[in-house]
C-alpha cells in the first residue's frame, strides 16, 4: 500500500450526502458539506484515466500481466496473457467500471500498480487536490484501505480532466466495442436523459454509498455537479442543471484584440469571462491596472468570494526620432 501524505482529519459517516456544483473556473455556486473527507469508490477512475492518458500511449497494445488476477468486483473480464489496447482499457474503465483495466493499465504505466499510485498522488497535489488520498487505481474498499476524497477536489479534478480532449471522447460515449467484440455501455445514466451532460464516472461500495460526477455544457458554460453517497442522484443532479444554467451565463468582458494604453500595447489574447449574471455584475468591482515594471496588463473581477483575475502582455511600444521629433 502507498501513502505519499496522511490525512489528519476524521473521515465521515456515510449517513448523508455531501454535493458540489462547481463552475469550469472553479467557481462554487452551491455545495453542502463539499470539504467533508469520504470514500469516493469508482469516482477514482478519473484520476486513473487521466494519468494513463498523460503518461501512457492511447494506441499502445501488450499482453495482460498477473496483476490482473487479484481484480475483484465489477470487471470487464480480462484474462492473463490477454493482448489488449490502452484504448479498448480506458473504454472499459470508464464505461463499464472495469476494475481489471484499472490494474493492467497502472501496472502498464506505473511499472507497477503501486507506481502507478504514487503517479495519481502526485498528480493530486499538483493540481490542488488538498484533502484528496489515493491507495488503488480503481476505488475498491474491500481489500484495501480505499481512496478518499472531497467534493470540492473532485470537482477541480474534473475541470483538470476536461482539458483532455481524448477524456472528452471517452466519458461521452454511449457504447463502444471492444478489441475482443464484447460492448461496452457507459454506467452514466445522465447521458441518455439529459441532453447537456457531456460525461462523467458512476461509483459505488458499501462504504461510499451511490456516488456521481459529471459535466454538462450550454453554450460556453460548464458546469460539473459531484454528488456523494446520494439514492437519487440523477434527479438531482437533472435538477441542480437546469436551475444553473437558467441562473448563470459565461459573460466576456473583454473580447480578444490589441489596443494601446501609455505608449504600451496591450495583447488580450484570450477573452477576459466570468460566471455570473446581471444582477451579479450591477454589484460587481471591476478594475484593470497596466505594470508597467513586469510589463503586465492585470484585470480583476471580483464579486463577494468570487474572484477572477488574468495578466496579459504589455509590450512597450517604440519610438521613432528623427531631428528632434519623436513618433
Amino acid at each position: 500500500m502507498i501513502l505519499l501524505f496522511v490525512l489528519s482529519i476524521s473521515f465521515t459517516s456515510v449517513s448523508a450526502s455531501n454535493y458540489i456544483v462547481m463552475t469550469d473556473d472553479n467557481r462554487i455556486l452551491e455545495s453542502s458539506g463539499s470539504e467533508e473527507i469520504r470514500s469516493i469508490a469508482s469516482i477514482t477512475k478519473i484520476m486513473t484515466a487521466i494519468i494513463a492518458l498523460e503518461y501512457g500511449d492511447f494506441s499502445d497494445v501488450w499482453y495482460v500481466g498477473d496483476e490482473v488476477n487479484t481484480a475483484s468486483g465489477k470487471m470487464i473480464y480480462l484474462k492473463e496473457d490477454q493482448l489488449v489496447s490502452m484504448g479498448t482499457l480506458l473504454y472499459g474503465l470508464m464505461l463499464e467500471s472495469g476494475n481489471d483495466a484499472s490494474l493492467v493499465i497502472g501496472a502498464r504505466v506505473g511499472g507497477t500498480v503501486e507506481k502507478f499510485v504514487e503517479m495519481m498522488n502526485e498528480k493530486a497535489k499538483e493540481i490542488g487536490m488538498v484533502n484528496t488520498e489515493f491507495n488503488n487505481p480503481n476505488g475498491m474498499d474491500v481489500v484495501e484501505a480505499g481512496n478518499y476524497s472531497t467534493c470540492v477536489d473532485l470537482a477541480i479534478l474534473m475541470n483538470y480532466a476536461l482539458q483532455n480532449e481524448m477524456f472528452c471522447e471517452i466519458i461521452k460515449t454511449k457504447e463502444f466495442k471492444s478489441d475482443w467484440g464484447t460492448t461496452f455501455h457507459n454506467s452514466n445514466k445522465l447521458l441518455n436523459s439529459f441532453p447537456l451532460c457531456i460525461g462523467g464516472k458512476t461509483g459505488f461500495t458499501n462504504k461510499a454509498g451511490s456516488s456521481l460526477l459529471t459535466s454538462a455544457k450550454s453554450e460556453d458554460l460548464t458546469l460539473t455537479i459531484v454528488t456523494l453517497n446520494m439514492g437519487e442522484r440523477y434527479e438531482f443532479q437533472q435538477e441542480k442543471y437546469t436551475q444553473y444554467f437558467n441562473e448563470f451565463q459565461k459573460i466576456t468582458l473583454l473580447d480578444k484584440q490589441e489596443f494601446i494604453i501609455d505608449d504600451y500595447k496591450i495583447v488580450i489574447d484570450e477573452p477576459f469571462q466570468v460566471v455570473g449574471n446581471d444582477q451579479e455584475l450591477q454589484k460587481a468591482e471591476i478594475f484593470a491596472k497596466l505594470d508597467k515594471e513586469n510589463n503586465e496588463y492585470v484585470v480583476q473581477y471580483k464579486y463577494e468570494d468570487y474572484i477572477v483575475s488574468k495578466v496579459y502582455k504589455a509590450v512597450k511600444e517604440k519610438k521613432y526620432c528623427l531631428f528632434g521629433f519623436c513618433l
